[in-house]
């Protein structure tokens, strides 16, 4: 309660501030504001506006005026008034705001929020309060409250584990999941960067890089990187990191880490029994094939003996040609190893030359048989873009075809015709043998992949000559001879990417897309892996790529004037850092559209 003292300094405060003709003035403003404004006088309301009657529920001010401020007091929450007014200093003009809960007419609770100050109202001392319905704001708020609490337990819950960072890597936040994660406890993460728990040497760098690229508004997915334990184990995780932007604050990083240690290390266990197998496979197909050469001679030296037997001289005959076939399956099975894992490089080849080459090697097989080759290929007509493998193919089709004829002679008949506007040559190999059944056309070539796709009793050499002809850009079919009745022979098709020489580029570079990488990059691998996978889907040769190392002295290029590496030209377009499969496959399909677009793709 304020004294008579203060109450008279009020009085000529407001006197000396105010002249006496303006007192109905204001009533009428108070009257006529949108908040509620009532005015307290020895703990009874003494004046209450109809903006505090329509939010209490009232009609009439005369329900209210002369009444204690108790009546319109929640009689279980009015601590919070009693709380608010203790917490006020008397002899001050303004307070700070505090929040009440006032009883409605019917009964209800309204949450107000409540203001107040002190002055003399009809010479005594007196409390004007303003009144804010704040109901809806209160529900806001614990709706926020409700939903941070339940983001939390996500939060907390998640198997994927969370950092974030702060904008130098220093860790700000996690969840339960990254302490599962990395061994410690939370309180040996907080505040420390997040390049103390990077295993490797490029620690810094790596966070250094993450920073940079999400700084500038990317965000990082599938980056695979290793963490290391508390017990000092690496581990494997995939990262995604985005930018988290705020209204008030600064910018923080969103880090996320998934552990994919046991597919790495299975990964790396089957690329272990990959090599292992490939070096045993090299080792066994080498040592074969000498053995093979080696019966063939001494199977030749008994052949050549006089006076031989005739059923002996049949038994060798058919030694002979027994070894030649596993000798082929040996060869067949060499080169589809070594296309894979050495794959040769494609240069100009003239059909003519592999087409008399194979024909040669088939009669070697087959002395007892006569072939009756008919060709509309000459010397220099038909060039195509191939390699050192080609030659297999004409090989397998033409010792296919006698290999399903009895007769003692076999037609064969090799054509082939340029198709301009696909800068293809369309190669036909037809016989009059057996034929290829319609239900095993599509499969023929299979003898590799997944068992539902493999087909068997027909060898290798199909299966190779598909990935030969693949392997180039190429695409190989079975056909009917006699269109609908394959019991009237085979037709082999294959088209193959025609040579054409290589223009020099307009632009003045060496290809049309240029990669620039480094021994300590971390991006650079992932970048390349990314970039070829979207050549292979686009059907781009990945020859158009020339790759530069920036540490490499003779590359001539100061890593100082370079952009963030990985840095990918692909014509006019540059890409650099964590670089999308998006971005990348974009910007081969701009290539595509360019004019001076090379004509061998």
């Amino acid at each position: 309660m304020l004294t008579n003292q203060k109450a008279r300094s009020l009085h000529d405060q407001q006197n000396t501030e105010h002249e006496p003709d303006d007192h109905n003035r204001y009533q009428d403003m108070v009257m006529m504001a949108n908040d509620g404004i009532m005015v307290v006088q020895e703990d009874k309301l003494v004046l209450v506006n109809p903006a505090l009657l329509l939010m209490l529920g009232y009609d009439e001010a005369d329900e209210l005026l002369g009444k204690p401020v108790s009546m319109i007091l929640n009689t279980t929450l009015t601590h919070f008034y009693e709380e608010g007014q203790e917490s006020v200093h008397w002899g001050d003009l303004q307070n700070p705001s505090f929040r009440a809960c006032l009883l409605m007419k019917n009964g209800s609770i309204v949450n107000v929020e409540i203001s107040t100050s002190y002055f003399v109202y009809s010479e005594l001392p007196a409390t004007l309060g303003i009144v804010r319905d704040v109901s809806k704001q209160i529900e806001l708020e614990e709706a926020i409250d409700l939903s941070e609490s339940r983001y939390r337990a996500l939060f907390d819950s998640s198997p994927i584990a969370y950092f974030t960072l702060s904008m130098s890597g220093n860790i700000l936040q996690i969840n339960k999941a990254a302490e599962r994660l990395l061994g410690y406890s939370e309180d040996d993460i907080l505040r420390r960067n997040l390049a103390t728990f990077i295993f490797g040497d490029a620690k810094s760098e790596i966070v250094r890089e993450v920073v940079s690229e999400v700084a500038q508004g990317k965000s990082l997915e599938d980056l695979e990187i290793q963490f290391q334990k508390a017990d000092g184990r690496s581990i494997w995780v995939s990262v995604r990191a985005n930018l988290l932007e705020y209204p008030d604050r600064s910018s923080n990083i969103g880090f996320m880490a998934l552990d994919i240690d046991r597919r790495k290390n299975a990964e790396t266990r089957e690329n272990n029994e990959r090599e292992r197998a490939n070096l045993y496979l090299e080792v066994m197909t080498h040592d074969l094939n000498n053995i093979n050469q080696s019966l063939l001679f001494s199977l030749g030296l008994v052949e050549n003996l006089q006076e031989l037997p005739e059923n002996v001289m049949s038994m060798i005959q058919q030694s002979s040609w027994d070894i030649r076939r596993s000798g082929r399956m040996t060869a067949n099975m060499r080169a589809l190893l070594r296309l894979r894992e050495f794959p040769p490089t494609i240069e100009e080849v003239d059909l003519y030359d592999y087409i008399q080459i194979a024909k040669f090697a088939v009669e070697e097989d087959f002395p007892w048989k006569k072939i009756l080759l008919s060709t509309n290929i000459q010397k220099g007509e038909f060039l195509v873009a191939g390699h050192e493998y080609l030659h297999q193919v004409c090989f397998n089709i033409i010792h296919n075809s006698l290999s399903y004829n009895e007769s003692a002679e076999v037609e064969i008949e090799v054509n082939a015709e340029q198709v301009d506007n696909l800068k293809m040559v369309r190669l036909e190999f037809i016989d009059k043998g057996h034929g290829v059944p319609d239900a095993t056309k599509e499969f023929i070539f299979r003898r590799t992949g997944s068992p539902d796709e493999q087909i068997v009793g027909r060898g290798l050499g199909l299966t190779l000559v598909d990935q030969i002809v693949r392997s180039l850009g190429g695409r190989i079919k079975a056909e009917d001879r006699v269109a609908g009745d394959h019991t009237q022979g085979a037709k082999f098709v294959i088209m193959l990417p025609m040579w054409v020489e290589i223009a020099e580029l307009p632009c003045g570079r060496n290809t049309c897309i240029t990669f620039y990488k480094s021994n300590h990059c971390v991006f650079c691998d992932p970048a390349m892996e990314t970039l070829l996978s979207v050549l292979n889907e686009l059907g781009v040769p990945q020859s158009i790529v020339e790759s530069i190392n920036v540490d490499d002295p003779s590359a001539g290029i100061k890593r100082e004037e370079m952009p963030m590496l990985p840095f990918i030209k692909i014509c006019d377009a540059e890409l650099s850092g964590f670089i999308s499969d998006e971005a990348i496959r974009s910007a081969v399909l701009n290539l595509a559209m360019q004019s001076c677009y090379p004509d061998f793709l």
